[in-house]
């Protein structure tokens, strides 16, 4: 392969040459500079997002455990046995048996002198 043309042409093309090679190297940093930046703000925005929904949760927990407490004493209260025996003597009308409804057995057999009720 032999170059033709003046020594002058020739010294031309490589310095077209090395400038394009140099341009493209410069293209080349400047848009990987660009893609590192672009990058870096991508992430940071995703950190913020997530510290921000970190929060929503963090806050959304402590609500819900106050809830959570809430609930408990109200079920405690529910389940208190003077609040049960108010409402069973209220609402059903229980209250303790009559002396003729009780049945006292002693030893496994009726003790003498009771005597038993059927039941309802």
């Amino acid at each position: 392969m032999t170059r033709t043309g003046t020594p002058s042409t020739i010294i031309r093309r490589r310095i077209d040459r090395r400038g394009l090679a140099t341009f493209a190297s410069g293209t080349l940093a400047c848009a990987l500079i660009a893609l590192a930046a672009l990058f870096h703000a991508w992430v940071r925005t995703r950190v913020t997002e997530q510290g921000y929904e970190l929060s929503r949760s963090s806050d959304e927990h402590r609500e819900l455990s106050r809830e959570h407490e809430r609930l408990q004493f109200h079920a405690a209260q529910l389940k208190s046995p003077q609040r049960i025996e108010e409402l069973a003597r209220t609402r059903l009308g229980m209250g303790p048996p009559s002396v003729d409804r009780v049945v006292v057995l002693v030893g496994g057999a009726l003790r003498a002198g009771t005597s038993m009720v059927s039941a309802r």
